[in-house]
């Protein structure tokens, strides 16, 4: 597949997901080597195609398909923070001039944000499928350009005058040489003016300011690396966070082709042929590679899923293994191999 592919006028992108775990201990790794179906002990990942019409807010149901979840918390889609700096130049001005653009507005409600997530029962996988089945409309209306500025504009003015704070870490520093017990004031500025550093030092916007609208079409804010150099650069990765209790964060990148799933024969040319074409006459995204099993909600992240598949098949109390797996069912979660090629 070269670069967006384009069948019946409809583009065919390639995304390859790594859901991440940090400071996993050796135990851990293993358990998920051993039972989670992971090749490194470290992540578990999938590789897909989509139609080139889908949104982000579309992309999220398939996330949530693709690795197990039950749509259950809060997600956002956000930049690297290389790629948030080098966007907005890290000033304030730079980040709210591009509001409504390329970022939610920081007063946006969480009623507007999920507003087609209720799940009302009923089969769920069939109520996520419809979500992520072309063809694609948003109706969040705090992502519309004009209302996003709007927000911006009356945050801006609100803010003339902000006491600009030093950071919590020079403040600690501080306080362990002098003893200090309060954060020391730096200067009095209006919020247009400061970096988006200070910013977040100095005023509290209830919302990450490097958010992602979710309106957004992933072949519009996600670039193939080393395939921009006539073109303004795109960030070649996106970060896809869920639940902020447990930290799940899958590191989204664009793929150009599925070269070395050909070359290691994870994928033949022919179902990859097939691949593209059921994306293409079921406008869905389909999966053509997974590695590791699907997890669960509330687990307690990657590391919390190591120490659950561990429960269930090393622990030497059964009772505890019946109630670890009945648990983990009462999840969603099932016990059964992965299957790579399927349309989702």
């Amino acid at each position: 597949m070269k670069k967006a592919e384009t069948v019946h006028d409809l583009e065919i992108l390639g995304l390859h997901l790594e859901l991440r775990g940090w400071e996993l201990t050796p135990e851990q790794k293993q358990s998920l080597i051993r039972h989670g179906e992971s090749v490194d002990g470290t992540s578990i990942t999938r590789d897909i195609l989509i139609p080139g019409d889908m949104p982000l807010h579309h992309l999220h149901y398939v996330i949530q398909k693709l690795f197990g979840w039950q749509n259950s918390h809060l997600r956002a889609f956000r930049l690297q923070e290389d790629d948030f700096q080098r966007l907005t130049g890290g000033t304030v001005k730079g980040w709210a001039d591009l509001v409504g653009t390329y970022f939610q507005p920081p007063s946006e409600s969480e009623e507007d944000l999920y507003w087609d997530d209720e799940f009302e029962g009923g089969n769920f996988a069939l109520w996520l499928r419809k979500k992520y089945t072309g063809p694609y409309r948003y109706d969040g209306k705090a992502e519309i350009k004009e209302r996003a500025q709007a927000e911006i504009r009356e945050l801006l003015a609100y803010f003339q005058e902000v006491d600009v704070l030093e950071s919590f870490d020079d403040y600690y520093e501080r306080s362990l040489k002098d003893g200090s017990k309060e954060i020391r004031v730096l200067r009095k500025a209006p919020l247009a003016e400061l970096t988006l550093q200070e910013m977040l030092n100095s005023v509290y916007l209830g919302s990450e300011p490097n958010t992602l609208l979710e309106r957004l079409l992933v072949k519009d804010i996600l670039g193939i690396q080393n395939d921009q150099e006539d073109e303004p650069k795109l960030p070649t990765t996106l970060l896809y966070q869920y639940d902020f209790g447990d930290n799940w964060e899958v590191i989204l990148t664009r793929t150009a082709d599925a070269q070395d799933l050909l070359d290691g024969q994870e994928l033949s040319q022919e179902e990859l042929e097939e691949a593209k074409r059921k994306v293409i006459t079921k406008h869905q995204p389909v999966c053509i590679k997974k590695r590791g099993l699907p997890v669960l909600d509330d687990v307690g992240g990657l590391r919390g899923f190591a120490e659950f598949l561990h429960h269930i098949y090393e622990s030497t109390d059964p009772l505890e293994r019946k109630e670890y797996l009945a648990w983990g069912k009462s999840q969603g979660w099932r016990e059964s191999k992965v299957s790579s090629f399927q349309i989702l």
